[in-house]
């Protein structure tokens, strides 16, 4: 058993570490995205993908299913990942070396959907567990922002609520033309963790 930051107890082998299992899924997170998706409806057939901070893989193997074998995605994460999957390539790397130029996003690059359900190891202060999963985010929506995202695309991002939540949600919101903040089930009680969610990617202004 763990605890959560409230103290609150939970069991790590609940209904969505089994139902996960059942379903072949390497992480309960597959959920998340599931719902989110069902709520939402990002995916479509033949998409390309890039899946920020992809390890363990259960996002990548919830989006194979809903791309298809004519939709593309490409992990990224700085360990390896444990998934087999016709249509994914996953490549070992931080984030915060990637650019436009790095050739497994320049090669497919612009993406109809970003995602990223990476996050920080936290260190139990919360003013900089929260800045360093903004972080986190930032560097996703800086790939978004230098034309790695299609316009019209879709950015689905995990943070911490906290200060400084609000500020980036500000100017986040204004890259879409819709934005949710979403909170799965599968979400652990007493958890911080939110989801960002960006639909129909505005092309940037001239000069910006």
């Amino acid at each position: 058993m763990g605890r959560t930051r409230k103290g609150l107890r939970y069991n790590p082998k609940d209904d969505f570490f089994k139902r996960a299992k059942e379903a072949g899924f390497v992480a309960r997170s597959a959920f998340k995205l599931e719902e989110m998706d069902m709520r939402w409806k990002f995916f479509k057939a033949g998409q390309k993908i890039l899946d920020l901070g992809c390890a363990p893989g259960s996002w990548l193997q919830y989006a194979s299913q809903k791309v298809g074998p004519r939709g593309h995605l490409v992990g990224v994460d700085i360990d390896p990942v444990r998934v087999n999957l016709k249509n994914v390539e996953t490549h070992v790397v931080s984030i915060f070396d990637l650019s436009p130029e790095t050739e497994c996003i320049a090669v497919h690059a612009p993406f109809d959907v970003i995602q990223s359900d990476a996050m920080v190891k936290t260190v139990g202060i919360s003013d900089s567990d929260v800045a360093r999963s903004l972080a986190l985010v930032e560097a996703g929506m800086a790939l978004a922002d230098k034309g790695v995202l299609k316009v019209g695309g879709t950015f689905i991002a995990k943070v911490f609520e906290g200060p400084g939540f609000t500020e980036f949600y500000t100017d986040f919101k204004k890259k879409f033309k819709k934005a949710h903040v979403g909170k799965p089930e599968a979400i652990r009680s007493g958890s911080r963790e939110v989801y960002v969610v960006g639909m129909d990617f505005k092309a940037k202004s001239a000069g910006t």
